[in-house]
Protein backbone atom coordinates (compact mmCIF):
# COMPACT_ATOMS: atom_id res chain seq x y z
CA UNK A 1 0.00 0.00 0.00
CA UNK A 2 1.37 3.63 -1.14
CA UNK A 3 1.99 6.32 1.92
CA UNK A 4 1.70 8.72 -0.55
CA UNK A 5 -0.83 11.41 -0.01
CA UNK A 6 -2.56 13.52 -3.19
CA UNK A 7 -4.47 16.86 -2.22
CA UNK A 8 -6.07 19.51 -4.08
CA UNK A 9 -5.55 22.78 -4.40
CA UNK A 10 -6.30 25.74 -6.08
CA UNK A 11 -4.17 28.11 -8.96
CA UNK A 12 -5.23 31.63 -8.57
CA UNK A 13 -4.18 33.38 -12.06
CA UNK A 14 -6.81 32.04 -14.41
CA UNK A 15 -9.79 33.36 -11.26
CA UNK A 16 -7.86 36.60 -10.01
CA UNK A 17 -7.99 38.35 -13.84
CA UNK A 18 -12.11 38.59 -13.09
CA UNK A 19 -12.82 37.65 -9.63
CA UNK A 20 -10.87 39.62 -5.80
CA UNK A 21 -8.50 37.71 -4.03
CA UNK A 22 -11.64 38.08 -1.25
CA UNK A 23 -13.85 35.90 -3.48
CA UNK A 24 -11.44 33.55 -4.07
CA UNK A 25 -10.56 32.88 -0.43
CA UNK A 26 -14.07 32.66 0.87
CA UNK A 27 -15.22 30.60 -2.24
CA UNK A 28 -11.92 27.96 -1.12
CA UNK A 29 -13.10 28.08 2.70
CA UNK A 30 -16.69 27.50 1.57
CA UNK A 31 -14.99 24.10 -0.84
CA UNK A 32 -12.91 23.10 2.01
CA UNK A 33 -9.91 23.60 -0.38
CA UNK A 34 -6.71 24.82 1.89
CA UNK A 35 -4.09 24.67 -0.46
CA UNK A 36 -3.26 28.08 -2.90
CA UNK A 37 -0.80 28.62 -5.27
CA UNK A 38 -0.81 32.31 -6.19
CA UNK A 39 -0.13 32.75 -9.93
CA UNK A 40 1.50 35.74 -11.53
CA UNK A 41 0.12 38.87 -12.89
CA UNK A 42 2.05 41.81 -14.47
CA UNK A 43 1.64 44.01 -11.53
CA UNK A 44 3.15 41.46 -8.74
CA UNK A 45 7.01 42.35 -9.76
CA UNK A 46 6.12 46.29 -8.71
CA UNK A 47 3.44 45.91 -5.60
CA UNK A 48 4.88 47.00 -2.68
CA UNK A 49 5.98 44.29 0.39
CA UNK A 50 2.81 45.24 2.24
CA UNK A 51 0.18 43.59 -0.51
CA UNK A 52 1.75 40.07 -0.09
CA UNK A 53 1.75 40.25 3.61
CA UNK A 54 -1.75 41.90 3.65
CA UNK A 55 -2.84 38.93 1.23
CA UNK A 56 -1.30 36.26 3.46
CA UNK A 57 -2.51 37.28 6.63
CA UNK A 58 -6.27 37.14 4.72
CA UNK A 59 -5.67 33.75 3.47
CA UNK A 60 -4.27 32.20 7.00
CA UNK A 61 -7.23 33.94 8.84
CA UNK A 62 -9.43 31.72 6.16
CA UNK A 63 -7.21 28.42 7.10
CA UNK A 64 -5.82 28.45 3.72
CA UNK A 65 -1.83 27.88 3.55
CA UNK A 66 0.11 29.40 0.38
CA UNK A 67 2.22 26.59 -0.41
CA UNK A 68 3.01 27.79 -3.76
CA UNK A 69 4.11 30.61 -6.18
CA UNK A 70 4.29 30.31 -9.89
CA UNK A 71 4.14 31.86 -12.80
CA UNK A 72 0.95 32.17 -14.87
CA UNK A 73 2.75 32.33 -18.50
CA UNK A 74 6.33 33.12 -19.91
CA UNK A 75 6.90 36.19 -18.79
CA UNK A 76 10.54 35.09 -16.92
CA UNK A 77 11.04 33.73 -20.45
CA UNK A 78 13.93 36.28 -21.32
CA UNK A 79 16.57 33.63 -20.53
CA UNK A 80 16.15 32.13 -24.20
CA UNK A 81 16.41 35.15 -25.66
CA UNK A 82 19.44 36.91 -27.72
CA UNK A 83 18.20 40.15 -27.61
CA UNK A 84 20.66 42.56 -25.12
CA UNK A 85 18.29 43.31 -21.67
CA UNK A 86 16.20 40.64 -21.42
CA UNK A 87 18.26 37.95 -19.80
CA UNK A 88 18.72 40.76 -17.24
CA UNK A 89 15.25 41.29 -16.73
CA UNK A 90 13.87 37.60 -16.70
CA UNK A 91 16.98 37.21 -13.16
CA UNK A 92 15.50 40.89 -11.67
CA UNK A 93 12.09 39.47 -12.11
CA UNK A 94 12.80 35.97 -11.38
CA UNK A 95 14.72 37.55 -7.67
CA UNK A 96 11.24 39.43 -7.03
CA UNK A 97 9.26 36.23 -7.41
CA UNK A 98 11.55 34.38 -4.87
CA UNK A 99 11.03 37.50 -2.70
CA UNK A 100 7.61 37.56 -2.89
CA UNK A 101 7.56 33.83 -2.23
CA UNK A 102 9.41 34.82 1.00
CA UNK A 103 6.38 37.20 2.15
CA UNK A 104 3.51 34.94 1.10
CA UNK A 105 5.14 32.18 3.44
CA UNK A 106 5.51 29.65 0.18
CA UNK A 107 7.40 26.90 0.23
CA UNK A 108 8.15 26.05 -3.46
CA UNK A 109 8.62 29.22 -6.27
CA UNK A 110 8.29 28.15 -9.68
CA UNK A 111 8.20 29.26 -13.42
CA UNK A 112 8.13 27.84 -16.77
CA UNK A 113 11.36 28.49 -18.02
CA UNK A 114 10.50 29.94 -21.02
CA UNK A 115 9.87 29.38 -25.11
CA UNK A 116 11.95 29.50 -28.26
CA UNK A 117 11.06 31.47 -30.97
CA UNK A 118 9.67 29.44 -33.85
CA UNK A 119 12.46 31.28 -36.15
CA UNK A 120 15.24 31.12 -33.46
CA UNK A 121 15.05 27.13 -32.87
CA UNK A 122 18.42 26.75 -33.49
CA UNK A 123 19.25 29.16 -30.17
CA UNK A 124 17.34 26.28 -28.10
CA UNK A 125 20.52 24.83 -26.69
CA UNK A 126 22.12 27.97 -26.06
CA UNK A 127 18.37 29.12 -24.15
CA UNK A 128 18.52 26.40 -21.83
CA UNK A 129 22.10 26.50 -20.84
CA UNK A 130 21.68 30.24 -20.00
CA UNK A 131 18.67 29.38 -18.07
CA UNK A 132 19.96 26.33 -15.91
CA UNK A 133 23.41 28.71 -15.25
CA UNK A 134 20.72 31.04 -13.39
CA UNK A 135 18.87 28.64 -12.11
CA UNK A 136 21.78 27.36 -10.04
CA UNK A 137 22.53 30.96 -8.67
CA UNK A 138 18.53 31.57 -7.61
CA UNK A 139 18.69 28.30 -6.18
CA UNK A 140 20.79 30.07 -3.67
CA UNK A 141 19.11 33.30 -3.68
CA UNK A 142 16.03 30.96 -2.53
CA UNK A 143 17.76 29.24 0.00
CA UNK A 144 18.89 32.60 1.51
CA UNK A 145 15.41 33.34 1.76
CA UNK A 146 13.81 30.64 3.56
CA UNK A 147 12.54 28.83 0.22
CA UNK A 148 12.63 25.57 0.55
CA UNK A 149 12.02 24.64 -3.31
CA UNK A 150 12.17 26.00 -6.64
CA UNK A 151 10.21 24.57 -9.73
CA UNK A 152 9.86 24.48 -13.49
CA UNK A 153 6.91 23.24 -15.37
CA UNK A 154 7.80 21.30 -18.33
CA UNK A 155 5.89 22.63 -21.31
CA UNK A 156 3.51 21.06 -23.97
CA UNK A 157 4.87 21.85 -27.85
CA UNK A 158 8.57 21.78 -29.12
CA UNK A 159 9.12 25.14 -29.19
CA UNK A 160 8.90 25.78 -25.57
CA UNK A 161 11.42 23.56 -23.95
CA UNK A 162 12.15 21.41 -21.96
CA UNK A 163 9.45 19.40 -23.31
CA UNK A 164 10.74 15.85 -24.47
CA UNK A 165 11.18 13.28 -21.91
CA UNK A 166 14.95 13.13 -22.61
CA UNK A 167 15.04 17.04 -21.91
CA UNK A 168 13.28 16.78 -18.60
CA UNK A 169 15.45 14.62 -17.15
CA UNK A 170 18.65 16.25 -18.51
CA UNK A 171 17.48 19.60 -17.15
CA UNK A 172 16.09 17.90 -13.40
CA UNK A 173 19.17 16.06 -13.38
CA UNK A 174 21.91 18.59 -13.47
CA UNK A 175 19.98 20.90 -10.92
CA UNK A 176 19.63 18.50 -8.48
CA UNK A 177 22.81 16.99 -8.83
CA UNK A 178 24.11 20.84 -8.09
CA UNK A 179 21.67 20.87 -4.84
CA UNK A 180 23.51 17.49 -3.64
CA UNK A 181 26.53 19.13 -3.80
CA UNK A 182 26.02 22.26 -2.30
CA UNK A 183 22.54 21.45 0.23
CA UNK A 184 23.23 23.67 2.67
CA UNK A 185 23.54 26.74 0.91
CA UNK A 186 20.70 26.28 -2.32
CA UNK A 187 17.09 25.36 -2.33
CA UNK A 188 16.04 22.29 -3.69
CA UNK A 189 14.41 21.57 -7.07
CA UNK A 190 11.70 19.95 -8.33
CA UNK A 191 9.16 19.75 -11.28
CA UNK A 192 5.60 21.20 -10.99
CA UNK A 193 3.98 19.47 -13.80
CA UNK A 194 0.76 19.57 -15.87
CA UNK A 195 -0.58 16.55 -16.16
CA UNK A 196 -2.73 17.74 -19.43
CA UNK A 197 0.42 18.34 -21.29
CA UNK A 198 2.07 16.06 -24.39
CA UNK A 199 2.81 16.64 -27.45
CA UNK A 200 1.28 16.27 -31.25
CA UNK A 201 2.16 17.35 -34.72
CA UNK A 202 0.31 20.01 -36.70
CA UNK A 203 -1.51 16.85 -38.80
CA UNK A 204 -2.59 15.15 -35.56
CA UNK A 205 -0.08 12.66 -34.65
CA UNK A 206 0.78 12.44 -31.23
CA UNK A 207 4.34 12.19 -30.32
CA UNK A 208 4.16 12.14 -26.89
CA UNK A 209 0.72 11.74 -24.91
CA UNK A 210 0.66 13.32 -21.28
CA UNK A 211 1.19 9.78 -19.48
CA UNK A 212 4.29 9.71 -21.39
CA UNK A 213 5.08 13.10 -20.17
CA UNK A 214 4.13 11.87 -16.40
CA UNK A 215 5.99 9.10 -16.35
CA UNK A 216 9.57 10.67 -17.43
CA UNK A 217 8.83 13.54 -14.92
CA UNK A 218 8.25 11.19 -11.90
CA UNK A 219 11.31 11.41 -10.40
CA UNK A 220 11.12 15.29 -10.02
CA UNK A 221 7.64 15.65 -9.06
CA UNK A 222 7.02 17.87 -6.12
CA UNK A 223 3.52 19.46 -7.09
CA UNK A 224 1.12 19.25 -9.71
CA UNK A 225 -1.28 21.22 -12.01
CA UNK A 226 -4.75 20.10 -12.73
CA UNK A 227 -6.07 20.84 -15.87
CA UNK A 228 -7.99 18.55 -18.99
CA UNK A 229 -7.12 19.02 -22.62
CA UNK A 230 -8.38 17.62 -25.84
CA UNK A 231 -6.65 15.11 -28.45
CA UNK A 232 -4.32 17.65 -29.84
CA UNK A 233 -3.25 19.17 -26.53
CA UNK A 234 -4.56 22.08 -27.76
CA UNK A 235 -6.94 23.62 -25.50
CA UNK A 236 -7.32 23.76 -21.31
CA UNK A 237 -10.57 23.00 -19.43
CA UNK A 238 -11.35 22.00 -16.31
CA UNK A 239 -13.39 18.20 -15.01
CA UNK A 240 -16.74 19.10 -14.75
CA UNK A 241 -19.35 16.66 -16.12
CA UNK A 242 -19.42 18.54 -19.74
CA UNK A 243 -15.51 18.68 -19.70
CA UNK A 244 -14.57 14.94 -18.83
CA UNK A 245 -16.78 14.08 -22.01
CA UNK A 246 -14.56 16.00 -24.58
CA UNK A 247 -10.67 15.88 -22.28
CA UNK A 248 -8.40 12.84 -22.65
CA UNK A 249 -7.04 13.23 -19.27
CA UNK A 250 -8.23 10.30 -17.17
CA UNK A 251 -7.60 11.51 -13.51
CA UNK A 252 -7.95 8.23 -11.84
CA UNK A 253 -5.61 6.81 -14.53
CA UNK A 254 -3.23 9.37 -13.13
CA UNK A 255 -3.99 8.51 -9.33
CA UNK A 256 -2.81 5.05 -10.00
CA UNK A 257 0.59 5.75 -11.78
CA UNK A 258 1.61 7.83 -8.87
CA UNK A 259 0.46 5.40 -6.20
CA UNK A 260 1.82 2.57 -7.96
CA UNK A 261 4.95 4.41 -8.75
CA UNK A 262 4.71 6.40 -5.63
CA UNK A 263 8.42 5.22 -4.24
CA UNK A 264 10.21 6.86 -7.27
CA UNK A 265 8.72 10.46 -6.45
CA UNK A 266 10.24 13.03 -4.10
CA UNK A 267 7.61 13.95 -1.87
CA UNK A 268 5.15 11.65 0.53
CA UNK A 269 2.43 14.65 0.19
CA UNK A 270 1.75 16.12 -3.42
CA UNK A 271 -0.71 19.07 -4.21
CA UNK A 272 -2.61 19.33 -7.65
CA UNK A 273 -3.46 22.76 -8.27
CA UNK A 274 -6.33 23.13 -10.53
CA UNK A 275 -5.61 25.62 -13.06
CA UNK A 276 -9.20 26.51 -15.28
CA UNK A 277 -9.49 29.59 -17.62
CA UNK A 278 -13.31 29.03 -17.03
CA UNK A 279 -16.20 29.46 -19.26
CA UNK A 280 -14.93 32.52 -21.53
CA UNK A 281 -17.58 31.63 -23.90
CA UNK A 282 -17.66 34.89 -26.46
CA UNK A 283 -16.95 37.87 -24.26
CA UNK A 284 -17.61 38.27 -20.90
CA UNK A 285 -20.80 37.37 -20.05
CA UNK A 286 -20.33 33.47 -18.88
CA UNK A 287 -17.64 34.55 -16.29
CA UNK A 288 -20.76 33.83 -13.46
CA UNK A 289 -20.38 30.49 -14.89
CA UNK A 290 -17.20 30.01 -13.09
CA UNK A 291 -17.81 29.41 -9.38
CA UNK A 292 -20.46 26.57 -10.57
CA UNK A 293 -17.24 24.96 -12.58
CA UNK A 294 -14.91 25.54 -9.62
CA UNK A 295 -17.50 23.69 -7.60
CA UNK A 296 -17.81 21.07 -9.69
CA UNK A 297 -14.15 20.65 -11.06
CA UNK A 298 -12.84 21.07 -7.37
CA UNK A 299 -15.27 18.04 -5.98
CA UNK A 300 -14.50 15.55 -8.84
CA UNK A 301 -10.81 16.14 -8.07
CA UNK A 302 -10.93 15.83 -4.42
CA UNK A 303 -13.43 12.82 -4.75
CA UNK A 304 -10.47 10.85 -7.34
CA UNK A 305 -7.52 12.08 -6.23
CA UNK A 306 -7.88 12.46 -2.27
CA UNK A 307 -9.31 9.11 -1.10
CA UNK A 308 -6.78 6.96 0.35
CA UNK A 309 -5.82 3.80 -1.07
CA UNK A 310 -8.14 0.98 1.33
CA UNK A 311 -10.25 3.22 2.69
CA UNK A 312 -13.93 4.23 2.16
CA UNK A 313 -14.94 8.02 0.92
CA UNK A 314 -15.92 10.54 3.22
CA UNK A 315 -20.01 9.85 1.78
CA UNK A 316 -19.75 6.07 3.20
CA UNK A 317 -17.83 6.81 6.34
CA UNK A 318 -15.02 6.34 7.96
CA UNK A 319 -14.78 3.93 11.31
CA UNK A 320 -11.21 3.60 13.35
CA UNK A 321 -10.77 0.64 15.54
CA UNK A 322 -9.96 1.64 18.81
CA UNK A 323 -6.30 2.41 18.92
CA UNK A 324 -5.28 2.56 15.24
CA UNK A 325 -3.62 4.86 13.97
CA UNK A 326 -4.26 8.51 13.99
CA UNK A 327 -6.41 9.62 11.29
CA UNK A 328 -3.90 11.62 8.51
CA UNK A 329 -6.56 14.14 6.55
CA UNK A 330 -5.42 17.44 5.94
CA UNK A 331 -2.00 16.44 7.67
CA UNK A 332 0.44 19.61 7.31
CA UNK A 333 2.29 18.52 3.95
CA UNK A 334 6.12 16.77 4.35
CA UNK A 335 8.96 18.50 1.77
CA UNK A 336 10.73 15.22 1.42
CA UNK A 337 10.35 11.55 2.21
CA UNK A 338 12.35 11.50 5.15
CA UNK A 339 10.03 14.64 6.28
CA UNK A 340 12.11 16.46 8.43
CA UNK A 341 9.67 18.54 10.43
CA UNK A 342 10.61 21.74 12.54
CA UNK A 343 8.60 21.69 16.07
CA UNK A 344 10.41 25.19 17.90
CA UNK A 345 9.74 25.36 21.80
CA UNK A 346 7.48 27.36 22.78
CA UNK A 347 8.61 27.42 26.01
CA UNK A 348 11.80 29.23 24.62
CA UNK A 349 10.14 32.47 22.55
CA UNK A 350 9.53 35.80 24.30
CA UNK A 351 6.19 35.12 26.36
CA UNK A 352 5.87 38.62 27.23
CA UNK A 353 4.84 39.37 23.22
CA UNK A 354 3.89 35.36 23.20
CA UNK A 355 1.71 36.09 20.15
CA UNK A 356 3.90 37.90 17.86
CA UNK A 357 6.56 34.98 18.34
CA UNK A 358 3.62 32.65 17.15
CA UNK A 359 2.66 34.39 14.49
CA UNK A 360 6.29 34.65 13.52
CA UNK A 361 7.19 30.94 13.75
CA UNK A 362 4.00 30.59 11.61
CA UNK A 363 5.48 33.24 8.83
CA UNK A 364 8.35 31.84 9.08
CA UNK A 365 7.12 28.35 7.77
CA UNK A 366 7.46 25.90 10.95
CA UNK A 367 5.55 22.56 11.08
CA UNK A 368 4.17 22.54 14.68
CA UNK A 369 4.43 24.34 17.59
CA UNK A 370 6.13 22.16 20.41
CA UNK A 371 4.95 22.60 24.17
CA UNK A 372 6.59 20.77 27.42
CA UNK A 373 3.48 20.37 29.95
CA UNK A 374 5.04 19.79 33.13
CA UNK A 375 3.95 19.68 36.55
CA UNK A 376 7.00 20.16 38.86
CA UNK A 377 7.31 16.61 39.89
CA UNK A 378 8.15 14.55 37.03
CA UNK A 379 10.43 17.56 35.56
CA UNK A 380 11.41 20.26 38.31
CA UNK A 381 10.08 22.99 36.30
CA UNK A 382 6.44 24.44 35.14
CA UNK A 383 6.96 26.99 32.22
CA UNK A 384 3.75 26.29 30.08
CA UNK A 385 0.24 25.60 31.04
CA UNK A 386 -3.17 24.51 30.05
CA UNK A 387 -3.69 28.38 29.77
CA UNK A 388 -1.16 29.46 27.71
CA UNK A 389 -1.93 26.47 25.40
CA UNK A 390 -5.21 27.55 24.93
CA UNK A 391 -4.11 30.91 24.02
CA UNK A 392 -1.70 29.85 21.58
CA UNK A 393 -4.86 27.86 19.90
CA UNK A 394 -6.80 30.40 19.78
CA UNK A 395 -4.02 32.70 17.87
CA UNK A 396 -2.84 30.18 14.89
CA UNK A 397 -4.00 26.81 12.99
CA UNK A 398 -0.35 25.05 13.19
CA UNK A 399 -0.77 21.84 14.74
CA UNK A 400 0.86 21.12 18.29
CA UNK A 401 3.30 19.05 19.49
CA UNK A 402 2.79 18.02 23.35
CA UNK A 403 5.39 16.82 25.78
CA UNK A 404 3.94 15.69 28.97
CA UNK A 405 6.57 15.82 31.23
CA UNK A 406 4.19 14.64 34.34
CA UNK A 407 3.18 12.25 36.90
CA UNK A 408 -0.57 12.22 35.93
CA UNK A 409 -0.49 11.43 32.28
CA UNK A 410 -4.16 10.30 31.68
CA UNK A 411 -5.86 13.88 33.77
CA UNK A 412 -3.80 15.84 31.24
CA UNK A 413 -4.46 13.75 27.86
CA UNK A 414 -8.27 14.08 29.12
CA UNK A 415 -8.13 17.69 30.00
CA UNK A 416 -5.72 18.23 26.35
CA UNK A 417 -9.20 16.40 24.33
CA UNK A 418 -11.30 19.07 25.33
CA UNK A 419 -9.26 21.93 24.80
CA UNK A 420 -7.96 20.81 21.78
CA UNK A 421 -11.48 19.21 19.91
CA UNK A 422 -12.90 23.00 20.27
CA UNK A 423 -10.77 24.50 17.67
CA UNK A 424 -8.85 21.58 15.55
CA UNK A 425 -6.10 22.34 13.53
CA UNK A 426 -6.92 22.63 9.43
CA UNK A 427 -3.22 21.48 9.03
CA UNK A 428 -3.17 18.07 10.19
CA UNK A 429 -3.75 16.07 13.54
CA UNK A 430 -1.91 17.18 17.12
CA UNK A 431 0.31 15.10 18.62
CA UNK A 432 0.85 13.93 22.30
CA UNK A 433 3.47 12.06 23.73
CA UNK A 434 3.83 10.43 27.23
CA UNK A 435 7.19 9.56 29.01
CA UNK A 436 7.08 5.24 29.21
CA UNK A 437 8.73 6.46 33.22
CA UNK A 438 5.65 8.17 34.44
CA UNK A 439 3.11 6.24 32.49
CA UNK A 440 1.23 3.20 34.93
CA UNK A 441 -0.42 2.10 31.73
CA UNK A 442 1.18 3.05 29.01
CA UNK A 443 -0.41 0.86 26.44
CA UNK A 444 -4.00 2.23 27.68
CA UNK A 445 -3.09 5.52 27.65
CA UNK A 446 -1.78 5.16 23.87
CA UNK A 447 -4.75 3.28 22.78
CA UNK A 448 -6.82 6.64 24.77
CA UNK A 449 -4.62 9.19 22.87
CA UNK A 450 -5.31 7.34 19.36
CA UNK A 451 -9.10 7.72 19.80
CA UNK A 452 -9.13 10.78 20.67
CA UNK A 453 -7.95 11.33 17.32
CA UNK A 454 -4.24 12.47 18.17
CA UNK A 455 -0.80 10.90 17.23
CA UNK A 456 0.79 9.06 20.24
CA UNK A 457 4.28 9.20 20.80
CA UNK A 458 6.52 7.81 23.69
CA UNK A 459 9.47 9.77 25.19
CA UNK A 460 12.26 8.45 26.67
CA UNK A 461 14.98 10.03 28.98
CA UNK A 462 18.43 9.50 28.76
CA UNK A 463 18.98 6.89 30.30
CA UNK A 464 16.22 4.90 29.51
CA UNK A 465 16.19 1.89 27.24
CA UNK A 466 14.94 1.65 24.02
CA UNK A 467 13.33 -1.91 25.08
CA UNK A 468 10.82 0.00 27.25
CA UNK A 469 8.80 0.03 23.74
CA UNK A 470 9.09 -3.46 22.67
CA UNK A 471 5.48 -4.46 23.71
CA UNK A 472 3.42 -0.56 22.82
CA UNK A 473 5.28 -0.53 19.11
CA UNK A 474 2.30 -1.28 17.43
CA UNK A 475 0.61 1.61 19.05
CA UNK A 476 3.00 4.50 18.09
CA UNK A 477 2.80 7.14 15.66
CA UNK A 478 6.05 8.40 16.63
CA UNK A 479 9.13 7.82 19.56
CA UNK A 480 10.23 11.05 21.15
CA UNK A 481 13.96 10.70 22.56
CA UNK A 482 15.22 13.49 25.06
CA UNK A 483 18.89 14.07 24.11
CA UNK A 484 19.52 16.26 27.57
CA UNK A 485 17.74 15.52 30.97
CA UNK A 486 13.85 17.14 31.16
CA UNK A 487 13.07 20.30 32.33
CA UNK A 488 15.04 23.15 31.26
CA UNK A 489 16.49 24.64 28.14
CA UNK A 490 19.62 24.97 27.36
CA UNK A 491 21.34 22.20 28.31
CA UNK A 492 23.85 20.22 26.61
CA UNK A 493 23.85 17.43 24.63
CA UNK A 494 24.39 13.83 26.84
CA UNK A 495 26.86 11.73 25.52
CA UNK A 496 24.84 8.85 24.36
CA UNK A 497 22.26 11.42 22.30
CA UNK A 498 23.53 10.65 18.77
CA UNK A 499 24.33 6.90 19.47
CA UNK A 500 20.81 6.56 20.70
CA UNK A 501 19.02 8.16 17.29
CA UNK A 502 20.67 5.70 15.36
CA UNK A 503 19.76 3.23 17.63
CA UNK A 504 15.95 4.27 17.42
CA UNK A 505 16.81 4.16 14.01
CA UNK A 506 18.01 0.12 13.80
CA UNK A 507 15.12 -0.55 16.39
CA UNK A 508 12.49 0.82 14.36
CA UNK A 509 13.44 -0.28 10.79
CA UNK A 510 13.73 -4.04 12.76
CA UNK A 511 10.08 -4.22 13.69
CA UNK A 512 8.97 -2.73 10.09
CA UNK A 513 7.57 0.35 11.86
CA UNK A 514 7.74 4.14 9.46
CA UNK A 515 7.35 6.16 11.97
CA UNK A 516 9.40 9.47 12.87
CA UNK A 517 12.17 9.79 15.19
CA UNK A 518 11.77 13.17 17.46
CA UNK A 519 14.50 14.63 19.15
CA UNK A 520 14.36 17.23 22.17
CA UNK A 521 17.49 18.40 23.65
CA UNK A 522 20.08 20.60 22.49
CA UNK A 523 19.28 20.86 18.58
CA UNK A 524 21.45 23.36 17.37
CA UNK A 525 22.83 24.62 13.81
CA UNK A 526 25.67 22.39 15.30
CA UNK A 527 24.10 19.08 15.47
CA UNK A 528 21.27 18.90 13.39
CA UNK A 529 22.87 17.53 10.07
CA UNK A 530 24.36 14.84 12.66
CA UNK A 531 21.02 14.08 14.18
CA UNK A 532 19.08 14.11 11.00
CA UNK A 533 22.02 11.92 9.36
CA UNK A 534 21.41 9.01 12.07
CA UNK A 535 17.71 9.33 11.80
CA UNK A 536 15.79 12.76 13.53
CA UNK A 537 12.71 13.06 11.74
CA UNK A 538 11.25 15.70 13.48
CA UNK A 539 13.55 18.28 15.68
CA UNK A 540 12.26 19.99 19.02
CA UNK A 541 14.38 23.76 18.11
CA UNK A 542 15.35 25.93 21.23
CA UNK A 543 17.54 28.54 21.75
CA UNK A 544 20.67 26.85 20.23
CA UNK A 545 18.56 26.97 16.40
CA UNK A 546 15.20 29.06 16.03
CA UNK A 547 15.28 31.40 18.97
CA UNK A 548 19.31 31.71 18.05
CA UNK A 549 19.75 35.36 19.65
CA UNK A 550 22.21 35.92 16.70
CA UNK A 551 19.57 35.95 13.99
CA UNK A 552 15.59 36.71 13.51
CA UNK A 553 12.85 33.93 13.55
CA UNK A 554 12.82 33.90 9.58
CA UNK A 555 16.41 33.32 9.18
CA UNK A 556 16.93 31.20 11.91
CA UNK A 557 14.57 29.08 10.46
CA UNK A 558 16.01 28.89 6.65
CA UNK A 559 19.69 28.53 8.57
CA UNK A 560 17.63 25.26 10.35
CA UNK A 561 16.19 24.00 7.04
CA UNK A 562 19.50 24.49 5.14
CA UNK A 563 21.55 22.59 8.31
CA UNK A 564 18.73 19.67 7.81
CA UNK A 565 19.15 19.46 3.94
CA UNK A 566 23.00 18.81 4.92
CA UNK A 567 21.93 16.10 7.39
CA UNK A 568 19.67 14.32 4.40
CA UNK A 569 22.61 14.51 2.23
CA UNK A 570 24.89 12.63 4.35
CA UNK A 571 22.06 9.99 5.62
CA UNK A 572 21.56 9.34 1.84
CA UNK A 573 25.52 8.43 1.79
Amino acid sequence: MSDLALHVGVKSDPIECRYSYEWLLDFMAECNVRFLQVGTFCELYSLPDEFFVTLREHAHARGIHIQSVFTSHRELGGFFRDEPGWVAVARRNYERLIEVGALLGAESVGSNPGSVLRDRMDGKARGIRTYLDHMKELMAYAAERGIRRLTLEPMSCLAEPPTLPHEIVAMMDELVAHHRANPSRTSDVGVCLDIAHGYARSDGEVVHDHMELIAAALPYVTELHLKNTDSSYGATFGFTSHDRERGVVDLAEVRSLFMRESARLPVRDLVGYLEIGGPKVGRDYSDGELGAMLRESLGYCAAVLETREGSKSADNGIGTEPGSPSPQTGQRLCVSKHCVALAPSVMCADLLRLGDSVQALADAGVDLLHFDLMDARFAPNMPLGLGELAAVRRATDLPFDIHLMVMDNDFFVEQLARLLRERPSPLGPDCISVHVESARHLDRTLVRIRDLGFRAGAALNPATPLSALDHVAERLDFVLLMTVNPGFAGQPLVASGMRKIADCHKWLVGRGLEIPIEVDGNVSFVNIPEMVAHGADMLVCGTSSVFASEGTVARNVARTRAAVEDGLARRAM
